[in-house]
């Protein structure tokens, strides 16, 4: 199934959410399948944001140096 919607997104506040879960997620190296799904759901927000709807890379997934924190 398709779905197509309009959304106003803060990457920035979006990029540290999806941070925490990952943390949280993967906290006592285990597998968390409900939290893998909503990581997954962001994934594609950011992914469809950048390569279908032409939003700045940098913006949806912060500058390099950004991602090891």
């Amino acid at each position: 199934m398709r779905v197509i919607i309009s959304l106003d997104l803060d990457f920035e506040l979006l990029r540290k959410q999806k941070h925490e879960l990952m943390d949280h997620a993967w906290k006592e190296n285990s597998t968390n399948e409900l939290l893998e799904g909503i990581i997954s759901l962001i994934d594609a927000v950011q992914d469809q944001s950048v390569d279908s709807n032409g939003v700045d890379e940098e913006l949806v997934f912060g500058k390099p140096e950004e991602e090891a924190v």
